[in-house]
């Protein structure tokens, strides 16, 4: 052990321990001495791994954290190694336990500043504990008040330390650690009370909870256990109406009114006669939406806002938007469109904004945007971001321009108020915690045809990157400065973007990129077991029998090989019988054969309806450096891909899938790869463009599919990601 000068003991006592302690450093035991060897290394450890703090200074001594560390270890720790040795009181059994325990609690706060689980700083205040409830257990008394005066961390790593395991108040100090930990953790709160029911202070952490996150409350609300129970038997207004409406059978119906209902600007009963209305139902929705709006606007966030977003999403899509997509065919509008005939100018908006990823081009452009326009009478376009408080607007201005109708809405307003939304639609986009409105403005870009329109949207870019320059901003100037770069560049085949963010160019894709150490390209394609499914995987294969592949078929998929100097291997699941889940366990099947050989697929092909999307997703890795997603509205799953792999250059629809168009590109890159030729995609997509030139329905639908290099919003997303990577401080 260290030797400790009077003076430095004098020091330790005053800032540390309640009561002086003087002698002679004792002479130590040979049996004891590898205990405080132990002790020993276990403090340089500590000092090894550069704990750090948030803070620069400690308020209460204005030590800088690492000395303050280095304080608690090299004297704080010292002393209680002398204070062991020396304290007659202490036997010299209960000495090695002591030791021990010393060495133990700098093991278990090394571990756990390693992992990040406590704060460099509570290292004096754990030695201080340390001490403290050492004095109580040589007293026989409970350590209770150590536990309830200090941080959880500090508590939890006292009470793991086996020289307190039997301490008179150990039971009710862990309870006391359950309860710090809710506070700690908010989010976990019931989790947490769901072994720990009848904890001290439950019900005012259950309201607390109640305001964090009303949705999950109304789960455990529902539920017969006794969290359930003691969550129904608390009067506190919010926590007594969740739970009302969990014990109804038209819980799931009232919750997204929440705030109006504790407000008592409407009344339960209201809202039950009008579930039974779809279209009374989803009115009380939007004219609720714009309440919401306007509340968040105000600053308030309502409780159920979140909740109302999803059921306005779900009726939109259950009631308007999923019929007249099935009725496509049908030349007649009046019966196509039939189903929104009662909605009105702001409800078809919220019709459009929530259907982003399922409505057709020829549902909003036949039906849902003339009526919405229609409804508006002789008022001003821009009348109708008014009446829903501007919720969405840029959402929908994306939409427009997707929809290639966002001239049309424009030109219906004056054309001062039109410049100043444009210029408001591309601001303030380093304000928003998500990317989601920057992307917008990038998606929309690519979609708009007015030289006027473009030249706003420019112009607003560069003048917010100056002023983030200016300001020194970092994610201001990354959003605005990549915005910048893909907007100016987005016509011209020399990609900025890509030489100054080093992201891999989007214009063309290398056949070297996509090939395996053996030099094969592996494909792998998702089918699904319906009608659709069916029809599609034989066409896909009868598309191939020809003496330039080879086709070996197995139970659960097939392999389709070329013959060409460069190999490549398509792996399609067959699409079995959906209903019993067999064309799940094809897939599933199919990749454990994949990943058994080490075949790692560079190219993912999504073949299927939209709502079986997510499960292909889900089934992309890392390696695939394209991704084409065939079903209706693909577009609008970017992100989740570029989620998984973060270079993959993506192809997708903007709306109708079709089948011949997803196997004349599959084809194309096909024959382009086994012939060893880059896909170079702006000479792909003309050669496409010309295969559908006559063939009206089909060219119209071609139209809708995004390749790699007009894929703005992806480009965004890549890039941002690249630059993040380089600044971690723009996230913020």
């Amino acid at each position: 052990m260290k030797i400790i000068y009077s003076f430095l003991i004098v020091f330790i006592i005053s800032d540390c321990f309640a009561q002086p302690y003087l002698g002679e450093v004792p002479n130590i035991p040979a049996i004891r001495q590898p205990f405080h060897d132990n002790i020993d290394k276990s403090q340089q450890q500590i000092l090894s791994l550069n704990c750090k703090h948030d803070s620069v200074f400690i308020a209460s001594n204005n030590l800088d954290v690492n000395l303050y560390t280095t304080y608690a270890l090299r004297s704080k720790v010292d002393f209680l190694q002398y204070y062991v040795e020396n304290e007659k009181n202490i036997t010299d059994v209960d000495k090695y336990r002591w030791l021990r325990g010393i060495n133990d609690m700098l093991q278990d706060f090394a571990k756990a500043c390693k992992e990040k689980r406590i704060d460099a700083v509570y290292l004096s205040d754990l030695v201080n504990a340390y001490y403290n409830a050492m004095q109580i257990q040589l007293a026989n008394q409970s350590i209770k008040p150590i536990i309830e005066e200090n941080e959880l961390e500090v508590g939890t790593i006292l009470l793991s330390n086996f020289a307190f395991e039997n301490n008179k108040g150990i039971n009710e100090s862990k309870l006391i650690l359950v309860y710090k930990l809710c506070k700690k953790h908010p989010e976990n709160t019931l989790k947490i009370l769901t072994k720990y029911p009848n904890l001290a202070g439950a019900d005012s952490l259950i309201i607390d909870f109640a305001y964090l996150n009303p949705q999950e409350l109304y789960d455990y609300a529902a539920s017969n256990g006794v969290l359930g129970k003691k969550i129904r038997n608390i009067k506190e207004p919010l926590v007594a109406t969740i739970s009302q409406m969990a014990t109804t059978n038209d819980g799931r119906y009232l919750f997204p009114f929440l705030d109006l209902i504790l407000s008592k600007k409407v009344t339960v009963e209201d809202i039950k006669k009008t579930i039974a209305d779809d279209d009374a139902y989803f009115k009380l929705l939007v004219s609720t939406q714009n309440f919401y709006e306007l509340q968040s606007q105000t600053g308030k966030r309502p409780l159920a806002i979140d909740a109302l977003t999803e059921k306005l999403k779900a009726k939109a899509l259950e009631n308007y938007i999923t019929p007249i997509n099935a009725l496509h065919d049908e030349s007649n509008t009046a019966v196509r469109f039939a189903k929104i005939q009662n909605l009105n100018s702001q409800e078809l908006y919220f019709v459009t904004v929530m259907g982003e990823e399922e409505l057709y081009t020829s549902s909003f452009i036949s039906g849902v945007y003339p009526k919405m326009m229609e409804g508006l009478g002789n008022a001003k376009a821009d009348s109708l971001f008014k009446i829903v408080h501007f919720g969405y607007y840029r959402k929908f201005l994306k939409m427009c321009a997707s929809f290639n109708m966002l001239e049309d809405f424009l030109g219906k307003m004056d054309k001062p108020v039109a410049e100043d939304l444009m210029q408001n639609f591309a601001s303030d986009l380093e304000q928003y915690s998500s990317l989601e409105e920057a992307v917008d403005v990038a998606d929309s870009y690519g979609s708009i045809k007015d030289s006027a329109t473009k030249r706003i949207i420019i112009n607003t870019v560069r003048d917010h990157l100056q002023q983030h320059i200016k300001n020194e901003q970092p994610r201001g100037k990354i959003i605005y400065g990549l915005l910048n770069q893909i907007l100016s560049s987005f016509d011209s085949a020399n990609n900025k973007v890509a030489k100054l963010y080093t992201i891999p160019s989007v214009h063309q894709l290398s056949n070297s990129i996509l090939k395996d150490d053996r030099g094969r390209i592996n494909v792998q394609q998702f089918f699904y077991g319906d009608k659709d499914g069916k029809e599609f995987f034989n066409d896909f294969v009868n598309s191939f029998r020809n003496k330039d592949w080879h086709i070996v078929s197995k139970p659960n998929w097939v392999e389709v090989s070329s013959n060409s100097a460069v190999p490549i291997t398509i792996y399609s699941n067959r699409p079995l019988n959906e209903e019993e889940g067999l064309d799940d366990a094809a897939q599933k099947k199919l990749n454990t054969y994949l990943d058994s050989l080490n075949i790692y697929p560079t190219i993912s092909i999504h073949r299927g309806h939209s709502y079986y999307l997510k499960t292909s997703i889900k089934q992309i890795t890392g390696n695939s450096k394209l991704v084409l997603l065939g079903s209706c509205g693909g577009y609008h799953s970017l992100s989740k891909v570029l989620n998984i792999s973060t270079q993959a250059q993506i192809i997708a629809s903007k709306q109708i899938g079709t089948g011949a168009i997803n196997i004349a590109i599959i084809e194309m890159i096909m024959e382009q790869l086994k012939l060893g030729k880059d896909l170079s995609w702006q000479a792909v997509w003309a050669t496409l463009e010309n295969k559908f030139i006559n063939r009206k329905e089909l060219k119209e639908r071609f139209d809708d599919y995004i390749p790699p290099y007009k894929n703005l919003g992806a480009i965004f997303i890549m890039a941002y990601n690249k630059a993040l990577r380089n600044n971690p401080y723009a996230s913020n």
